[in-house]
């Protein structure tokens, strides 16, 4: 299934930079090159260019229109270990360790971004998430208007399924494990805000639960309601359900049975889980049994976009990354709806 046309336009339009430190993976190679070829980004990839022209030669890829750097020769790592130093918040890091620091391609790639010199940085083929995490957040930093950094799923549905035939956005689904009420409901702000930039619509949000409307009491219900009334409280014209379950919220007359007003009323597009738990399933289920393509764990909350991969990523999977990316450098932090 194909991203929606004018989510690649979007990427198109925005005309960035996207660094891919593992720039030796073959997966990696055949996306850049389909990247570049679409026009969909400029590409920069991290590695030994003898190798990663190796590799590619092995696939019959001829690297053209795309930037290959080898962090280990070139001199703007010097600069890139004085602005590791400046971020070391906690004892003291020498120019020698400094340096061989920046040398490591995902160091290197957050420090480009954190730069200027790249607008966005996609990896995790071959690290793994906590990875991606720790450098992000050391390197590029936490959004001050962001408590809370935390990922969402782009999911594509068939026109032909059943409840949802609509991209809409899951969160989270991979990286916040049990959030409490404020978290949820920054959570739920990142998310629509993504929605509005990636879907082209007005955000309207589902905070899901086993509860709708007050049909149930427990402390993760609570949770949950009082999420939904922070929210309400900071985006007062944010549409906002909630809690809900997730019937209620795809389905307008479960909705009106189970005590909502027809006039309330409307098709979310984010879906927010109560925690980790159900999030992770609900993706997986979708996937598997819908046929539901999930792109992601798209990061939110970083002061510019770092994004991760799953580890069995395939090239397709990572273009898919880049363009969400591409797209997220144009509005990421929007306090409006």
């Amino acid at each position: 299934m194909r991203l929606p046309e004018k989510i690649l336009q979007k990427a198109k339009d925005a005309s960035v930079r996207i660094v891919l430190p593992e720039g030796e993976d073959i997966r990696i190679i055949e996306a850049a090159n389909l990247v570049v070829k679409e026009n969909l980004a400029e590409i920069i990839l991290l590695g030994n260019k003898k190798k990663i022209l190796e590799v590619a030669s092995q696939k019959n890829l001829t690297l053209t229109n795309l930037e290959i750097i080898d962090p280990n020769s070139v001199r703007s790592v010097q600069n890139y270990a004085n602005l590791l130093i400046s971020r070391k918040t906690k004892g003291t890091l020498s120019m020698e360790k400094a340096t061989k620091q920046a040398r490591q391609p995902l160091v290197f790639a957050n420090c480009m971004v954190a730069n200027g010199d790249a607008d966005g940085c996609v990896a995790g083929a071959t690290t793994s998430t906590a990875e991606i995490m720790r450098h992000a957040i050391r390197i590029v930093g936490q959004h001050p208007s962001c408590p809370v950094i935390s990922s969402f799923f782009l999911m594509l549905f068939d026109s032909s399924s059943l409840g949802i035939n609509y991209p809409v956005l899951f969160a989270d689904c991979g990286l916040v494990i049990d959030p409490d009420s404020e978290e949820l409901a920054a959570i739920a702000a990142s998310a629509a805000d993504n929605a509005e930039l990636l879907l082209n619509a007005r955000p309207v949000v589902a905070m899901l639960s086993f509860s709708t409307l007050g049909s149930a009491r427990h402390p993760m219900v609570k949770k949950v309601r009082e999420a939904k009334k922070l929210l309400a409280e900071e985006r007062p014209n944010l549409k906002v359900h909630g809690e809900i379950q997730f019937d209620a919220a795809i389905h307008e007359e479960i909705f009106c049975i189970k005590g909502g007003k027809k006039q309330d009323y409307a098709k979310p597009n984010v879906f927010i889980f109560p925690n980790l738990d159900s999030g992770n399933i609900a993706y997986k289920l979708a996937e598997r049994t819908a046929g539901a393509i999930a792109i992601g764990p798209i990061l939110q909350g970083i002061n510019k976009p770092i994004n991760d991969l799953s580890r069995g990523c395939t090239a397709q999977d990572i273009v898919q990354n880049i363009v969400i990316t591409a797209c997220q450098t144009r509005n990421l932090f929007k306090k409006d709806i």
